[in-house]
């Protein structure tokens, strides 16, 4: 018996947000393979370990209604990283999060999804202001938190790994 999870799609200019496919795998394992990952729980060369982090994507939908949303470029087809909403057991309360593909950071792309997906948040669950926790050492993240207009909120611990909460606009201040 299969269970059907029937994912949102939106739209933006150059991409198209769609919920995760079996043929995503590779993608996704090259990802979790390079140190592209390591802010997010790699890198890794389990290729089983690769496998649970990505059906962990899918039941998060079928537990929470949302996720992370795979970021497909509308041009190419290529994949180009995954944006989305989480809030695994331990997180404190609904994070927005990003991890770009190899050859598509510097170019708008996490934001452009980022904000789509803050507002479909908004929206369609009425999660906001949401947070983004990130490890100060990567900076581009952190550089991408502050762009959406988030602000250092404070400090945290998750998982044994220092970070930092940033806390985005409230979606009623900002039109959502």
């Amino acid at each position: 018996m299969s269970t059907i999870i029937r994912f949102p799609e939106l739209r933006t200019d150059r991409l198209i947000l769609r919920g995760p496919r079996e043929e995503d795998f590779e993608a996704v394992l090259a990802f979790m393979s390079s140190e592209r990952s390591a802010y997010v729980g790699g890198p890794t060369a389990d290729r089983f370990a690769a496998w649970r982090a990505f059906l962990a994507v899918m039941g998060h939908w079928a537990l929470r209604g949302y996720g992370f949303f795979t970021l497909e470029h509308r041009e190419s087809g290529a994949l180009a990283g995954r944006v989305g909403v989480v809030e695994h057991e331990m997180w404190p309360e609904p994070e927005l999060g990003w991890q770009l593909f190899d050859g598509f950071e510097g170019q708008g792309y996490a934001f452009e999804a980022a904000v789509a997906v803050r507002s479909w948040a908004w929206r369609e669950h009425g999660l906001g202001p949401l947070i983004s926790m990130v490890v100060p050492e990567n900076s581009r993240s952190v550089a991408l938190a502050r762009r959406l207009g988030a602000r250092y909120e404070r400090d945290i611990v998750l998982l044994d790994t220092p970070g930092q909460i940033f806390r985005h606009p409230d979606p009623v201040e900002v039109g959502a």
